[in-house]
């Protein structure tokens, strides 16, 4: 029997930082949209009661966000397993941020815009391509991260 959405979306909670293994696509998908709609909660929040103590509400609700980076990384990296691809590449985002974060927008006329416009094209391709896999089949049977999830008795 397959679980319910609450289920999908508590258990990358449940393995926190457990970067091993695979992950369905329904597991990875429920827990991005429980995301999602606990940053949308937040925002209305963050408007509502920051009519006069910004900085502090903004500092109380950023910590509901970092508590769910980890698991989010962690169920990304294992979606990345389940088809067959390293976890490592999530770090391509983080380069490409790097390099797009060395160009002084203040200096733009400045700056090279072949350069510019490289860093954003590859930017924009390689989060395509990211969706692309996460939004993959997985790999029919074990990989070489693991068991096939579909196949696995409390899938």
């Amino acid at each position: 029997m397959d679980k319910t959405a609450t289920q999908w979306m508590v258990e990358p909670l449940k393995k926190y930082a457990t970067f091993s293994g695979r992950a369905r696509r329904k597991e990875f998908w429920w827990f991005y949209l429980l995301c999602v709609l606990a940053i949308v909660v937040l925002c209305i929040a963050f408007a509502l009661l920051s009519a006069g103590d910004a900085m502090g509400v903004a500092a109380l609700l950023l910590i509901p966000i970092l508590a769910l980076f980890v698991p989010l990384v962690a169920v990304q990296v294992r979606r990345l397993h389940d088809v067959n691809r390293s976890g490592w590449w999530l770090l391509g985002s983080v380069v490409l941020g790097a390099l797009s974060g060395g160009i002084d927008a203040t200096k733009l006329p400045q700056t090279e815009p072949l350069a510019v416009l490289l860093v954003a094209l590859a930017q924009l391709g390689f989060g395509i391509l990211i969706l692309v896999w996460l939004c993959s089949r997985g790999t029919i049977g074990e990989n070489r991260f693991g068991p096939d999830p579909l196949a696995a008795p409390d899938a």
